[in-house]
């Protein structure tokens, strides 16, 4: 199965919704480099920078959906399962990966109704659960309960995750833990020097307290609630701490003026995103809390690198969050919603007397057992042993840029 025919490689086909820049993105990444010994082709959906996905990903070919879309679009659906299923079928693939929820459920439908290759979803965060609607809860827990019968296995992120989809009904023997990468410190700074390399770098007042968020700023992290819990503290602190905030999406504006209007404009800086992973472990390390208030997750990796740094967090009460607790972060999870509860677990997290670095085992999302992790269920899914190697350098061709349907 490695091989078809003349000891030509096996050839994974690879379906993401849409590819830009995140967690489930550094998963397509991961899934790819794990398995050298295959040939690797990539579809990409309509709202997604194919020549980033080229670059990231090395896949031997990339094309672009343009009917594979994030919304529910019944008629643009359609087509996109049409092209996946002529795709599978004439295709000669030995396995398809699919990555996020809505290329999830359709390439594992035209995996199935073709009786082609087996599936494997890989994915970073469920699509029903807290945080969605009654009808979405309704409608994807029942296509993922069918689905994952037809599923030859399941790469999720954390074990939290794996449980929910259990819950479902999805079999248990085919839910299996995989980390998504994240870029972790090889060392660590003194909190006093990696503080002045903040202070330095972007502004921040020497000797003010921090909290800090890193993520997308976007409505799914509800980054508006960081202004309301900034006013919150500065009402019950005698010294309230300033808001640092890594990263950069949609909602920036919205929450600049919201930080205005509660009186917040000289206590928060906004970096924007930060490209250099160094900077990141430095301003986390610097800072005293990370606060993440999103209300689904799948295993937050802001919080992974937190733990990292050895800087405690706080955050909603979603997937993951206990599960870094149990392997030694320091923080804590709270209510989802209760923005009164974040503030007081942030108070306690800056007034506490901290008894040396918290040691948290991160050693399950080291690349090499991100990419062990990858080749041992794939091996189970296509009962081979897929040896480990460099990848070869992928050769050039000339490729169509566009699927057509």
């Amino acid at each position: 199965m490695a091989d078809q025919g003349h000891g030509a490689p096996a050839v994974a086909l690879h379906v993401c919704t849409r590819y830009q820049r995140g967690g489930s993105e550094r998963r397509v990444q991961d899934s790819i480099r794990a398995l050298p010994h295959l040939r690797h082709h990539l579809v990409v959906g309509a709202d997604s920078d194919a020549d980033l996905a080229r670059r990231q990903t090395g896949a031997e070919r990339v094309w672009v959906l343009p009917t594979l879309v994030r919304p529910l679009a019944p008629r643009r659906d359609l087509a996109a399962l049409v092209a996946l299923r002529r795709l599978v079928r004439t295709g000669g693939y030995s396995l398809v990966v699919t990555h996020q929820s809505k290329a999830g459920v359709l390439a594992r439908s035209a995996a199935a109704a073709t009786g082609g290759p087996p599936s494997v979803h890989s994915l970073s965060m469920a699509s029903f659960g807290p945080g969605y609607g009654r009808a979405e809860n309704w409608v994807f827990s029942r296509v993922e309960r069918f689905l994952g019968r037809r599923t030859a296995a399941f790469c999720v992120v954390g074990a939290d995750l794996a449980g929910r989809f259990a819950a479902v009904g999805v079999p248990g023997d085919r839910l299996h833990v995989v980390r998504s990468g994240v870029p972790l410190p090889a060392s660590l700074p003194p909190r006093e020097t990696a503080r002045r390399l903040l202070d330095e770098r972007h502004g921040t007042v020497p000797g003010r307290r921090l909290v800090c968020y890193v993520g997308s700023l976007e409505p799914r992290k509800n980054p508006l609630l960081l202004a309301q819990l900034l006013r919150r503290l500065h009402d019950r602190m005698s010294e309230p701490p300033d808001l640092l905030v890594l990263g950069d999406g949609p909602e920036r504006d919205r929450l600049v003026a919201e930080l205005d209007a509660l009186g917040l404009e000289g206590h928060a800086v906004l970096t924007g995103h930060l490209s250099d992973p160094q900077q990141v472990h430095d301003a986390l390390r610097g800072c005293d809390v990370t606060v993440l208030l999103s209300e689904t997750e799948g295993l937050p990796q802001a919080l992974v690198q937190s733990a990292a740094a050895g800087t405690p967090f706080v955050a909603f009460d979603v997937e993951g969050v206990r599960e870094l607790l149990a392997l030694g972060a320091r923080g804590a999870a709270v209510p989802l919603g209760r923005l009164d509860a974040v503030a007081d677990a942030v108070v306690q997290q800056l007034t506490a007397a901290q008894d040396g670095e918290p040691v948290a085992d991160l050693s399950s999302w080291s690349p090499d057992a991100i990419e062990a992790s990858y080749r041992s269920v794939v091996e189970r899914v296509l009962g081979v042993h897929l040896p480990v190697a460099e990848p070869a350098a992928n050769f050039v061709v000339d490729i169509p840029s566009r699927v057509r349907t």
